[in-house]
């Protein structure tokens, strides 16, 4: 079993990029959204 940074940083990366690129793309079209 590999350990969790691995487990991270390897197939998770893909999913936690995507879902900072989404929040980029929401600060970017509602700059001023309150969160």
């Amino acid at each position: 079993r590999p350990p969790v940074s691995e487990r991270i940083f390897g197939e998770d990366r893909r999913a936690l990029f995507g879902f900072f690129l989404v929040f980029l793309l929401m600060e970017r079209v509602t700059p001023q959204a309150d969160l």
